[in-house]
């Protein structure tokens, strides 16, 4: 989970050049909804801000279909809409562009609209509900939403810059890792914890992200290998420890699964031990085979 800054964009300024390129019969249904548009955009980032989606709209069937076709429908003015979403998250960070803010491993290539437009249509091109993330995270969401309180995390506001929601415990049992990734937060932050534990459930990112984490300890416990052939110390396994999670929160976030995989090694007292143990018992990856190149193909 990533947090981002929203676009410095006015949903005034926008909507009616995407208005404007409608058909006359949605143009003019469009024109006398605008207001109404334009108030609810004025609450919608005080709802989320607060963990609460905004109330339904009882819409007519012709104003919900008008509405949903300023995105459904391809324009020139929503094209640039979307590329001046990316440019504002591009300026914030290349990160932004390169990883998923749901789920920290994927590449984005979709548009997801935070509250659907299908319920929603009112925020149907509203800059703080359009997200750039990965086709994975996208399906899995879907068109999923609960009336009282939220199922996601949203970047722009319910995941902090500075302030841990993911966790990462890392327990060794009977010479067997353990890695379990959970959210949780205390005092005010109590419900966006509730709300990022439904989100990494709701994506399935428990255990993409416990798979993830066990492939890249293994990789660590191979190049200490090489360097600490008969164990590697207490002080220089924790420098690599903080060097890497210093590494991850300055890219990738405080939030991003790597940065609490580093923090929950640092914190699991028996990691040493089971570290030293893979490097003396295990030995290096046996060469046997290396010089014997591969029969011809076809």
């Amino acid at each position: 989970m990533r947090n981002q800054k929203a676009a410095d964009l006015d949903v005034r300024e926008y909507l009616p050049t995407i208005i404007k390129s409608k058909h006359k019969a949605t143009r003019t249904t469009l024109t006398n909804l605008r207001d109404r548009v334009f108030d609810l955009c004025d609450g919608y980032d005080n709802a989320i801000d607060a963990m609460v989606p905004p109330a339904k709209q009882p819409w007519e069937k012709e104003e919900s279909a008008a509405l949903e076709s300023c995105y459904g429908v391809g324009t020139i003015p929503l094209s640039t809409h979307k590329d001046n979403i990316l440019c504002a998250l591009k300026v914030q960070s290349e990160v932004n562009l390169q990883r998923c803010a749901y789920c920290m491993l994927n590449d984005p290539r979709t548009w997801d609209h935070y509250l659907p437009k299908e319920a929603f249509p009112e925020y149907a091109v509203y800059h703080s509900n359009l997200l750039y993330i990965c086709f994975g995270c996208n399906h899995r969401k879907s068109k999923h939403f609960h009336d009282a309180h939220l199922l996601y995390c949203h970047p722009y506001f319910s995941v902090d810059a500075d302030t841990a929601l993911l966790h990462c415990l890392v327990t060794v049992a009977e010479g067997a890792l353990g890695i379990k990734y959970y959210c949780a937060g205390i005092g005010a932050l109590q419900v966006a914890g509730e709300v990022a534990q439904r989100h990494l459930e709701g994506l399935g990112l428990i255990d993409r992200f416990a798979a993830e984490a066990s492939s890249m300890l293994s990789g660590l416990i191979g190049e200490l290998r090489q360097y600490f052939p008969n164990g590697v110390p207490a002080a220089s396994l924790n420098s690599v420890l903080l060097r890497r999670y210093a590494e991850a929160q300055e890219c990738l976030g405080i939030n991003a699964w790597d940065s609490r995989l580093w923090h929950g090694v640092a914190h699991c007292v028996d990691f040493l031990g089971y570290v030293n143990e893979k490097i003396q018992f295990e030995g290096a990856p046996d060469p046997n085979g290396f010089d014997v190149p591969a029969p011809l193909g076809a």
